[in-house]
């Protein structure tokens, strides 16, 4: 009879035994990182909530899945249902059949992808011609967006260290 996956019976007991152990530690491994990744999480949205507000994670989450064609369109269709809901409720809602059209003009919408893509911290790649006037909106609303998101950076940094430090507490002061 030929061994195949999960079929150990071609192998000693020891070697089944060793086996064991080997995965046991690594699901032992693998399970206290996952523990830290959920802890470390659960902090990051407990510092969100802080800083943006109680829909902060939210729009993190939404801005994340519409950066895909499935997003958007599940969002644009939710909106829709929403605004049905809440105009058979009496609400005046704006339903302009463009409301998610972009009406701005292109050198805007180059420098306002350009600046998101900056402040997402992505590696600079301009989808316009480097050399048209779109191309040079976009680096600049990439650089304004990157000095942004440095700045921020920065600034979160210094409130952390200055969090951390006990104004007057010497940690090296001996206690006696």
């Amino acid at each position: 009879m030929t061994a195949t996956a999960g079929h150990n019976s071609g192998i000693s007991e020891k070697d089944q035994r060793v086996l064991f152990f080997i995965h046991r530690n690594e699901h032992v491994r693998l399970m206290e990182a996952k523990k830290a990744a959920d802890a470390a999480l659960r902090n990051h949205g407990k510092q969100v909530k802080a800083d943006l507000g109680e829909n902060g994670m939210r729009q993190i989450k939404l801005y994340e899945e519409l950066r895909t064609p499935e997003g958007e369109a599940k969002f644009k269709a939710q909106c829709a249902a929403e605004a049905q809901a809440a105009i058979w409720a009496g609400l005046p809602v704006n339903t302009q059949a463009d409301m998610f059209s972009d009406l701005a003009p292109l050198d805007e919408r180059a420098f306002r992808d350009g600046e998101e893509a900056g402040l997402r911290g992505d590696t600079y790649s301009n989808p316009y011609d480097q050399n048209s006037h779109h191309g040079r909106e976009f680096e600049r609303g990439w650089k304004s967006g990157q000095a942004e998101l440095f700045e921020g950076i920065k600034k979160k940094e210094a409130e952390a260290s200055t969090d951390e430090h006990i104004s007057g507490a010497d940690p090296f002061e001996d206690a006696a």
